[in-house]
C-alpha cells in the first residue's frame, strides 16, 4: 500500500553550531508525532524519520526517502513546539534544495508549520514543494493523501496552498479539531531512549544521565496577546484548548512504565492555568507515586503557593517564567501584561522547592543599555538556577514583525538563519536606542557574564554539585561566533531608531 513519510530536516548546525552536541537537548518532535498518530487513525500507512534525532545529513535523508518509495513526504517545519518554526525553515529549504536537484522527484511533498501557515506563497517559492499546509493540518494531511491515492478533488482538501497554473490557490481552513479526540502519539516511533533532556533540567546527580526523555502536552495555544509570540500562528487565532488530564496521565503511564522515562517536559505554552485542572493532574499522579523530574512554563500571575507545592510533590522541579523585562513600560508596550509582583512569585516558587528558569528578552523596542542592565541586575539579585537570554526576534505572523515591517524599521528577511539564537548569522531586531549589533552584543555579554560570574558558579555548585559547575563552565568556554559582531559588519544589521511604534499607534 502506498505510504506517507513524515520527516524533520535538521537545522541545528546552522542554528546552534558548536552548542548542538553535549549541551543541547534532543527532544521528541511533538507536532510530528501528533500528525503521524492522526494519519494512522484515519487508515494512512505512515513512517516517521526525525533527521534531527537520527543526525542525518540532507543527502542521507534524501537517500532514505528514495529507498522507501512513498507516495507522499511531509516535511515538518518546527521543533518540539510549534512556535519553533521560522528557524526550522533553514533545514527545510536545504532539504528541498537537495530534492529539487534530482532529475525527478518520485513522490509529492508538503510543508507544515506555523511559519508556512503565515507565509504560504513564499514557502511554496522557496521550497518548490507541491503543497503548503495552512493551519493545524490534521484533516489536510489526510486529504492530500486521499487526493493522491483515491482521486479526491484538490478543491475539496481544506487548508492547503498550491499552485494552480501560475497562481497560488488557497483552500479554506479546516478549522480547529477537538484536541481531546486526538490519538496519543505512537512513542515506539519516537524512540524516547534516544532523546535527551535540557542540560539545566538535569542539574545535579542526573547531569550526565539525561535520557530517556519525554514530552507531554495538556493544552494547545495561549490566550494572551504578547506581540513577540508566534505560538498561535499554526492555530490561526489566539486560543487555548484543553486535553483531559485523564488522557494526559495515561500517556505519562506509557512513558514511565514502557519506556522508563523520568525526565519530562510539559510542552504547554502556559501549563499552570485553570487550577482545578492542575489539582486533578496532581491527584492522578499522587496516586501513582512516580519518580519524575518535570518542568513547565507558567506566567508569574498564574501561580499561587498551594498549587506550586502540590506540583513539586509530584515531581515538578522547574518552572520557566517569561519575565522578559523588569521594566513595566517596556512590558506594556509589547502587550505582555502581568498583575503579579515578580518578587513575590520568585519567593513562593523557591518556598515550594522549585527551581526557576528565567526567560528574559534583551532588545525590546524601548530598551536601552540602562534598561537591559536593570534586567541583568535582577537576574543576579535572584540567583536564578537557569537563565535564557533572548534578543528580540520578529517572527513572521506576530504583531512585532508586522509593525516593524510597516514602520520601515526592518525589511522582509532574505534568509531565515538570522533567527537562530546561537547562529553565526543571527540578526536581532533593533531598538529605539540600540542597533541590531548592539542588541546582540548586550545579549551575549549578559548570558556569558552570568555563567562566568564566580558567585553564580559557586551557588550552582553548592546547590547542584561540582559536576554541574564544571558542565556550565565548559559550556560557556566555547565562545559564539557572530558575523554581525565581527569588525566592519555592523552594517549587516538594522540601525537604531526609526519611527516609534507608540507614535504609530497614536497616528492610527
Amino acid at each position: 500500500m502506498s505510504k506517507a513519510i513524515l520527516v524533520t530536516a535538521s537545522a541545528k548546525s546552522a542554528n546552534y553550531g558548536i552548542t548542538v552536541n553535549k549541551f543541547s537537548a534532543v527532544p521528541p518532535n511533538i507536532p510530528l508525532g501528533l500528525l503521524d498518530a492522526y494519519m494512522v487513525s484515519k487508515g494512512v500507512p505512515t513512517e516517521v524519520i526525525d533527521a534531527e534525532v537520527e543526525d542525518l545529513t540532507y543527502d542521507e535523508l534524501v537517500d532514505r526517502l528514495l529507498e522507501e518509495d512513498p507516495v507522499l513526504v511531509g516535511v515538518i517545519a518546527c521543533g518540539a513546539n510549534p512556535s519553533a518554526s521560522t528557524m526550522s525553515m533553514v533545514g527545510v529549504i536545504k532539504l528541498f534544495d537537495k530534492l529539487n536537484a534530482l532529475k525527478d522527484i518520485p513522490f509529492k511533498t508538503f510543508v507544515w508549520g506555523g511559519h508556512p501557515t503565515v507565509l504560504p506563497e513564499r514557502t511554496l517559492r522557496e521550497t518548490k514543494a507541491d503543497y503548503v499546509i495552512v493551519g493545524e493540518g490534521y484533516e489536510t494531511t489526510v486529504g492530500i493523501y486521499e487526493h493522491l491515492t483515491k482521486g479526491k478533488p484538490m478543491s475539496d482538501v481544506p487548508g492547503v496552498a498550491y499552485y494552480d497554473g501560475e497562481t497560488m490557490a488557497l483552500n479554506p481552513s479546516a478549522g480547529l479539531i477537538d484536541v481531546d479526540s486526538l490519538p496519543r502519539i505512537n512513542w515506539e516511533k519516537m524512540h524516547p531512549s534516544t532523546m535527551r533532556a535540557h542540560n539545566w533540567h538535569c542539574f545535579g546527580d542526573d547531569i550526565d544521565n539525561r535520557s530517556p526523555y519525554g514530552i507531554i502536552w495538556t493544552n494547545q495555544g495561549c490566550p494572551y496577546p504578547c506581540d513577540f509570540c508566534c505560538i498561535n500562528n499554526v492555530f490561526e487565532k489566539r486560543t487555548s484548548r484543553f486535553r483531559s488530564m485523564e488522557n494526559v496521565v495515561k500517556e505519562i503511564d506509557d512513558l514511565v512504565n514502557i519506556y522508563g522515562v523520568k525526565h519530562l517536559k510539559i510542552l504547554d505554552e502556559l501549563f499552570i492555568i485553570k487550577h482545578p485542572r492542575i489539582d486533578e493532574f496532581c491527584d492522578l499522579l499522587e496516586e501513582r507515586n512516580y519518580d519524575l523530574n518535570m518542568w513547565c512554563f507558567a506566567r508569574t500571575d498564574s501561580v499561587n503557593p498551594d498549587i506550586l507545592k502540590r506540583l513539586n510533590k509530584i515531581g515538578l522541579n522547574w518552572v520557566a517564567y517569561g519575565f522578559e523585562s523588569f521594566d513595566e513600560d517596556i512590558l506594556d508596550s509589547t502587550n505582555k501584561r502581568s498583575k503579579a509582583n515578580v518578587h513575590d512569585t520568585v519567593k513562593m516558587t523557591r518556598d515550594a522547592g522549585i527551581n526557576i528558569c528565567a526567560d528574559v528578552i534583551a532588545g525590546l523596542w524601548d530598551d536601552d543599555s540602562e534598561s537591559i542592565k536593570r534586567t541583568r541586575d535582577f537576574m543576579f539579585r535572584n540567583d536564578f538556577e537557569w537563565v535564557n537570554v533572548y534578543p528580540a526576534f520578529g517572527y513572521p505572523g506576530t504583531p512585532l514583525y508586522n509593525n516593524y515591517l510597516a514602520d520601515g524599521i526592518i525589511d522582509e528577511p532574505k534568509k531565515w538563519d538570522v533567527y537562530g539564537l546561537y547562529s553565526y548569522e543571527t540578526i536581532p531586531l533593533p531598538t529605539q536606542y540600540l542597533s541590531s549589533a548592539e542588541v546582540l552584543r548586550e545579549r551575549d555579554e549578559m548570558f556569558h557574564g552570568y555563567y562566568t560570574d564566580p558567585a553564580v558558579l559557586s551557588k550552582l555548585e553548592k546547590k547542584f554539585g561540582t559536576k554541574t559547575r564544571e558542565h556550565v563552565q565548559e559550556m560557556v568556554s566555547n565562545p559564539l561566533r557572530r558575523r554581525l559582531l565581527e569588525p566592519g559588519n555592523e552594517h549587516l544589521g538594522h540601525p537604531a531608531g526609526g519611527r516609534s511604534l507608540k507614535e504609530k499607534a497614536i497616528a492610527v
